[in-house]
């Protein structure tokens, strides 16, 4: 068989791998919007290299669009077959899809409305619209953790607990080709041990060749404190001590309600004033959500506990959800202490660019970035320390106080991916014979790859190329 890397390749996002078995049949795992397209020589060629016709069968490890965000082009450009998911992702996917063709026709509305007519057949158009997304949504066949699927003579699939985000999973591929049977392990991301939410992720078994996320390669979270007490120690300090406004950017699936079920926490416990207001400013997040209560099986036990002992993990009193744009406006006329918490994680686009440039110059006001941002966006700009910043055209002067914390992080560090490596080598059975890196930068993934060499698996490490083919 034939495995072929068509994204996430010596860069983070655009998460997309073909399988081509001997008998001509394909498998897709994942679909991912490409962010870094623009500065990656790729980019010119087309959006797949491969004719979405001939793919027989799309795997989708979890929701977050840099895996799933191409799916609906993916359908439209011709993709008849079925998209196989856990029923959470098959949910949030649902809402992110949508979210994401409005945001694409929107901002090509606007860029269409100033520009010369001479000039508007230039302009770069939506990869897909909300038709495009139904029809997507349509082709979902959902399949629960641990459960082993025929697909067909020759292929058996099992999804299993990934532990980066509700309902996301790695994949284990067993085929048998030519009588001999070879597992395919694909982690997907994968999410850091105890984190708020959602359960630990396994370890892949008997696994032959392993596709896995590098994310952190050769950096260490820095988390000395709980979530509960780092976040206490920001919120008692801006909001209570200097009454500024905490504005914290978070992705509206995942992030948004791990903060929210701290505050719900602190809340519980009395540690945080009645009178100090919450407001989720996102849409998506409001939408999103609820999946979490309906899906609470997938939930650790911290959140379990909570749940029996004091019902919802997101509403409590003194929380106010925002979803539409007369409650935004308000919200910019609010001065009194109070944490906002808005998406975009890497404050690149959505509301939370409006909630910066409001605080970004209030010496009592703090900016928590809560998670990674990639290079080039607004909030990696905003952690370089600079005194001026430029957001929507406009220069401010950066007088609040710019925070980071790792605590909620959904990828794992350095020695947690590579404990994950190894374990999944032991876990083999002797049939461990390559390790292929992804999702990641190149320094990233080359620290990670001196680091597995240097630890028994010399010659078994890989980093591919984008659009690099091995034969497995």
């Amino acid at each position: 068989m034939k495995l072929s890397f068509f994204g996430a390749a010596k860069q983070v996002t655009g998460s997309m791998y073909l399988l081509t078995l001997d008998s001509g049949y394909k498998i897709l795992i994942d679909c991912g919007m490409d962010y870094e397209m623009k500065k990656n020589p790729v980019a010119r060629a087309q959006l797949f290299p491969f004719e979405p016709v001939t793919v027989d069968l799309v795997i989708l490890t979890h929701a977050h669009i840099d895996h799933s965000g191409n799916l609906p082009a993916l359908v439209g450009a011709g993709f008849k077959g079925h998209i196989i998911c856990t029923p959470a992702t098959a949910e949030l996917t649902q809402f992110l899809l949508f979210d994401s063709a409005n945001i694409q026709w929107s901002n090509y509305r606007k860029t269409l409305a100033n520009t010369k007519k001479t000039k508007r057949d230039y302009i770069e158009k939506p990869l897909f619209n909300e038709k495009q997304v139904k029809d997507c949504i349509d082709q979902f066949l959902t399949l629960n953790l641990n459960k082993d699927f025929r697909i067909n003579p020759e292929i058996s699939l099992k999804l299993v607990e990934a532990g980066h985000l509700l309902g996301a999973a790695s994949v284990a591929l067993t085929i048998t080709e030519k009588g001999v049977t070879q597992t395919i392990g694909f982690t997907g991301d994968l999410g850091r041990a105890n984190s708020k939410l959602v359960r630990n992720g396994e370890i892949l078994e008997g696994v032959s060749y392993l596709i896995t996320e590098a994310t952190y390669g050769g950096r260490k979270h820095m988390v000395e404190k709980s979530a509960e007490d780092e976040l206490l120690n920001y919120i008692q300090k801006t909001c209570i001590e200097f009454r500024g406004r905490l504005v914290i950017p978070a992705f509206s699936v995942g992030r948004t309600q791990a903060i929210v079920f701290t505050i719900r926490q602190l809340k519980q416990k009395g540690l945080i004033p009645s009178w100090l207001k919450v407001f989720v400013d996102s849409p998506l997040a409001i939408k999103s959500t609820p999946v979490y209560e309906r899906h609470a099986y997938l939930l650790n036990e911290e959140a379990h506990s909570f749940m029996r002992e004091n019902g919802s993990l997101f509403q409590f009193e003194g929380i106010e959800y925002l979803e539409d744009m007369d409650q935004h406006e308000e919200l910019m006329h609010y001065y009194d202490p109070c944490i906002i918490i808005s998406a975009a994680g890497m404050v690149e686009g959505g509301r939370i660019q409006e909630h910066v440039m409001n605080n970004i110059e209030n010496p009592y006001s703090t900016i928590l970035i809560a998670g990674y941002c990639a290079e080039g966006t607004l909030g990696h700009r905003l952690l370089l320390g600079q005194s001026t910043i430029k957001i929507k055209n406009k220069d401010k002067n950066v007088y609040a106080q710019i925070a980071r914390t790792d605590v909620y992080s959904s990828h794992p560090d350095h020695d947690e991916v590579k404990n994950y490596i190894l374990n999944t080598r032991d876990n083999s059975q002797g049939n461990f014979r390559k390790v292929f890196l992804v999702h990641g930068d190149i320094p990233h993934l080359e620290a990670m790859r001196v680091s597995l060499e240097e630890s028994g698996l010399s010659g078994k490490v890989v980093v591919p190329d984008m659009l690099e083919e091995f034969y497995l």
